[in-house]
């Protein structure tokens, strides 16, 4: 599992288009954006249309993965979701076993990061395209390009997508839906985003709406509590089938502003990112590709949870018999696991569990730190084990109390 197989399952499940430096068989390095429309797991191979960078010229492609050298899902960009892969990915994993390892582990890193974008607060921003487009063009909701449009911005979104220092400042083009013009300046309440439909030469305005209940303007903070009363925040959760009350309910009672703009014309939103989460994934996917996983990541991804790869049987050894069926369990659980939790109120014998499972490990020939936040049940084990005796001679159990 590596971050190139990442970027492919991102691409495949998000509908984005991929840039990629692929070497051929001539050795030859190409930069490409590719729109993944199906997967040969078996030969590892991609069956793409790709767009070549250098001549803007679009064909169907057969990618070898292995020969990709470089990929970054490019952002903004709108590509047609192959439902039929998707559900096959799903349904049968073993078939792409070797391309992605782990596909809850893919979904939940692009969660995050998903996540820590969208825990920004935009902002209006420039954005040198909007200056060569109609400012009334996605009226529609799409818009074509010319031929200089999209060179424009496919390069724009090529020199976003491989620039580090570009990375934690996001741009995205946006039609606006609706708007308040307040003596600060422009507070975006809702706005469509706008992809790039880099097959069909155009920009498509997506169906959803984003509503920003916080938003920047010149590095002031606004919040949506400052023009809605808080009985009125509901009417944000179905915005579209509220949208004229809210824009009635925000002008009548704000006489400061300069009243609600709910036209739809094009307008591009920033939003800085603290930290790039992006490079901290890659460090983790790389744990996965090398084999280095530590037991905190593993416990994170629940594969700790999973049924032991492990066969062999622990035979289980006791101090005493003061052991019922549920500690005999916990007991077996905690020899076959890295990590075992054992719960219960006081009285129920979880430090009798402990000893024993001490006792069994000392017998299976493993080695145990006994740890806690306090004294007591330290001292309470430590006691017992000094303790043990047969025929009336005390064993020298190895116990060492730090």
């Amino acid at each position: 599992m590596n971050s190139i197989y990442r970027d492919i399952f991102k691409a495949v499940h998000e509908g984005k288009w991929l840039s990629i430096e692929y070497k051929n068989q001539e050795d030859k390095v190409t930069k490409y954006w590719i729109g993944i429309k199906n997967i040969d797991p078996v030969r590892k191979i991609l069956i793409v249309d790709g767009l070549h960078l250098s001549q803007y010229s679009l064909c169907e492609l057969n990618i070898y993965i292995d020969s990709i050298k470089k990929s970054h899902v490019i952002d903004g960009s709108y590509c047609r979701i192959n439902n039929t892969l998707v559900e096959d990915i799903h349904l049968n994993p073993h078939k792409y076993k070797n391309l992605f390892q782990n596909t809850a582990n893919f979904k939940i890193l692009s969660y995050l990061a998903d996540c820590n974008k969208l825990d920004s607060t935009p902002y209006k921003c420039e954005y040198f395209l909007i200056d060569r487009l109609d400012r009334d063009c996605l009226a529609s909701g799409s818009y074509k390009l010319s031929e200089d449009q999209f060179k424009d911005i496919v390069n724009s979104f090529q020199h976003k997508a491989v620039n580090s220092h570009t990375r934690n400042k996001l741009k995205q083009l946006c039609v606006n839906v609706m708007s308040i013009n307040t003596k600060k300046g422009l507070y975006v309440l809702a706005f469509r985003r706008v992809n790039l439909d880099v097959r069909n030469r155009l920009l498509k305005a997506d169906d959803e709406i984003t509503i920003c209940q916080e938003y920047s303007i010149d590095g002031s903070k606004q919040s949506i509590r400052q023009f809605l009363d808080a009985d009125d925040y509901c009417l944000l959760d179905e915005f579209e089938k509220n949208q004229e009350i809210i824009k009635d309910k925000i002008t009548n009672s704000n006489p400061q502003i300069n009243g609600v703009d709910d036209m739809p014309y094009i307008i591009a939103i920033g939003m800085d990112l603290i930290i790039d989460l992006e490079h901290e994934y890659e460090a983790i996917i790389n744990m996965y590709s090398e084999d280095k996983v530590t037991i905190p990541v593993k416990a994170f991804f629940g594969d700790l949870v999973k049924h032991p790869e492990r066969r062999k049987e622990y035979p289980i050894a006791l101090l005493n018999k003061k052991v019922n069926i549920d500690q005999l369990l916990a007991i077996n659980i905690a020899m076959k696991y890295p990590i075992a939790y054992i719960q219960g109120p006081p009285g129920t014998g979880k430090t009798n569990t402990i000893i024993n499972t001490i006792i069994t490990a000392f017998f299976n020939e493993r080695t145990v730190l006994f740890a806690s936040y306090n004294n007591h049940p330290i001292d309470s084990v430590f006691q017992t084990f000094q303790s043990i005796s047969y025929r009336d001679k005390i064993v020298p159990f190895p116990v060492v109390r730090l």
